[in-house]
């Protein structure tokens, strides 16, 4: 077992890939859910993913849920009444549950994100980065307007202009404020986020 943690409000966790996909299949009970998608993906990584998904699901409720696919792509649970999240990054996966649209993020720490910067932060945005922790500070953006884009359930949106995070000062734990311009309700939302050793993680 892989579980990293888990909490209860709102219900959600974080699950260390250290099986491989055939293992963390052995933990489900359920597999005959799992045909089409073997058939389809063959990739290892995918596929542990996956499985990591889903058994970290059934870590949270005590019991399997079948997870299905909107159009969109967003996962929605047919028999369960919960909103679900899904993130999955490099050996890690984040599942979170919720009553309300919810939403949540994980990405290992890499300075890649030094490279992709100019897609998603906007001016305000660049002007609050805290330049003794920039890559950490950028990679919470990242994750928050992702964490924001799964929340609003909107297509054709545009991360630098449509997604917004609020100025806050860089810590390894804490909480911030993010809106959206996509929609003429212009949803605002609190996020909790915390970063590790290994990844950072934003989550409604």
């Amino acid at each position: 077992m892989a579980l990293l943690y888990k909490q209860l409000s709102p219900l959600h966790g974080v699950w260390k890939m250290e099986e491989s996909s055939d293992e963390l299949l052995g933990m489900l009970e359920h597999k005959a859910d799992y045909s089409s998608f073997l058939e389809r993906v063959s990739a290892e990584k995918r596929r542990q993913e996956r499985f990591a998904s889903r058994v970290l699901l059934k870590e949270l409720l005590g019991e399997e849920a079948r997870v299905d696919y909107h159009s969109t792509g967003a996962p929605f649970l047919a028999c369960v009444p919960l909103y679900i999240s899904i993130s999955h990054t490099k050996d890690y996966v984040a599942v979170i549950l919720d009553k309300r649209p919810t939403g949540i993020d994980i990405e290992y720490r890499s300075d890649r994100i030094l490279k992709i910067r100019s897609r998603f932060m906007n001016p305000e945005e660049e002007a609050g980065i805290d330049k003794e922790h920039e890559t950490e500070h950028l990679l919470l953006h990242w994750c928050a307007k992702e964490t924001l884009f799964k929340m609003i359930g909107q297509e054709e949106v545009d991360f630098l202009h449509h997604l917004h995070v609020r100025p806050f000062p860089y810590a390894e734990e804490g909480s911030f404020t993010v809106y959206e311009t996509r929609t003429e309700e212009g949803a605002v939302y609190r996020l909790d986020y915390l970063v590790t050793p290994d990844f950072v993680l934003t989550r409604s």
